[in-house]
């Protein structure tokens, strides 16, 4: 759910019918629009009914499907806003864009030329690249997930695993051997590639939905949740290590759920994470250090609302917010890592650009959704019940004769 995210000194903005690629040193934007799905890769995204000899295809409880199955789980998420996602490639080659009209498109940033397009099964919730820049893996809103080659651009997408929840973030190991997804149902569950099926263990404390997925260290994981928590994982273990309490005594359930969690990587012994809270017009960095993770707080306050963070390999910080004049906000930093507002000459030129403005309000509304539909609401019937039953118990009369007389015994 991010139509903003950054890698290496690109940043890359999305709406639904454009993305726009920035830069940041040289100053360079690049412009493409998505193209619609063509008729062969909108057909490609359903069950072949037919094998190539025009036989039924049979299939077995343990067989893997070959096509992306058009089943979807009986929980319905159409009121929640999914949005654009976006992901860069760790090489900083490839650009991948969904729209929530399912339409996935990979880019050559070089060129801005189309590599692929793909129709998904269903709404995608998170996208991510490999460590190789060579498959790309997209996770939906019924709890599959599907890899794309892009080595072999022509293939369709493979489902590797599925959960019973939804799914909200997917990323993959530096050495890519584990993927980890997390869910709607509390989990994160930690899945060996390449082959998906084999769970090498789950991550389980959350009390509530996981909402971003993040690596500090080659081992360990960080987690945001809508229980206003931070948690760090020893993930190879299912070991937790540390968490952090966002919430203040007074407040309310559904307060401060994490938005999203996005980590720069300064030393392996020490990285910088910006975490985002659902309607709290604050941004939290945290300074995390050693092999016993220990966090310091800085918080910065914004006028409007932050909607999705993303750090540039040298650690500069660009916000996306809900400003209509303003929509993106640069954070600089010293030499201890401290933050503070300030101003960019690139986002200066770019936000004096009409059309590219257009751009960057567009992905505004894709993104500025509510976490509140992801909470579950749990229902007492059984006490509705028991007084309603007490009232009726109350309004009958009752028959002193049938009360007071007593059970009679039949002897032969």
């Amino acid at each position: 759910m991010a139509p903003f995210v950054a890698r290496g000194n690109h940043i890359a903005i999305g709406s639904e019918d454009s993305v726009l690629c920035i830069d940041t040193t040289t100053g360079i934007f690049k412009y493409a629009s998505i193209p619609p799905l063509s008729e062969s890769d909108a057909n490609n995204a359903k069950p072949k009914q037919q094998t190539e000899n025009a036989k039924p295809k049979q299939q077995t409880e343990n067989a893997e499907p070959e096509t992306i199955s058009q089943k979807t789980n009986s929980e319905d998420y159409s009121h929640l806003n999914l949005g654009t996602c976006l992901a860069l490639s760790s090489c900083s080659s490839f650009l991948a864009v969904c729209t929530s009209d399912k339409n996935l498109t990979v880019w050559n940033l070089s060129t801005m030329e189309v590599m692929k397009q793909w129709k998904t099964a269903r709404k995608v919730s998170s996208i991510k690249f490999d460590s190789g820049s060579t498959q790309l893996f997209v996770a939906d809103k019924a709890g599959d997930c599907f890899c794309y080659s892009l080595s072999t651009p022509t293939d369709q997408g493979k489902l590797i695993l599925g959960h019973l929840s939804m799914l909200l973030d997917v990323v993959v190991s530096d050495d890519n051997k584990f993927i980890i997804t997390s869910e709607r149902d509390e989990k994160i569950r930690v899945s060996c590639l390449p082959n998906a099926y084999n769970i090498h263990c789950y991550c389980l404390g959350h009390t509530e939905f996981v909402t971003s997925l993040a690596f500090i260290r080659q081992n360990l994981l960080l987690s945001g949740s809508g229980d206003g928590t931070l948690k760090v994982w020893d993930y190879l273990n299912s070991k937790l290590l540390h968490t952090e309490n966002l919430k203040e005594p007074s407040d309310e359930e559904m307060d401060k759920a994490v938005r999203s969690v996005v980590v720069h990587r300064v030393s392996e012994s020490m990285c910088i994470t910006a975490v985002l809270l659902d309607r709290v017009k604050t941004i939290f960095l945290f300074k995390i250090n050693g092999e016993e993770p220990t966090f310091q707080r800085q918080t910065i306050h914004f006028l409007a609302q932050p909607l999705e963070t993303a750090f540039t390999e040298e650690g500069s910080l660009y916000v996306l917010t809900d400003s209509v004049t303003n929509p993106i906000e640069f954070l600089g930093k010293d030499e201890s890592f401290q933050y503070t507002l300030g101003e960019s000459a690139v986002i200066g030129t770019l936000l004096a650009n009409a059309n590219h403005l257009k751009i960057i309000q567009d992905a505004v509304h894709s993104c500025n959704g509510d976490l509140k539909p992801l909470f579950k609401r749990w229902f007492d019937n059984v006490q509705v019940y028991r007084e309603k039953k007490l009232e009726q118990m109350k309004t009958q009369p009752s028959n002193p004769d049938v009360i007071s007389s007593p059970k009679r015994l039949r002897v032969e």
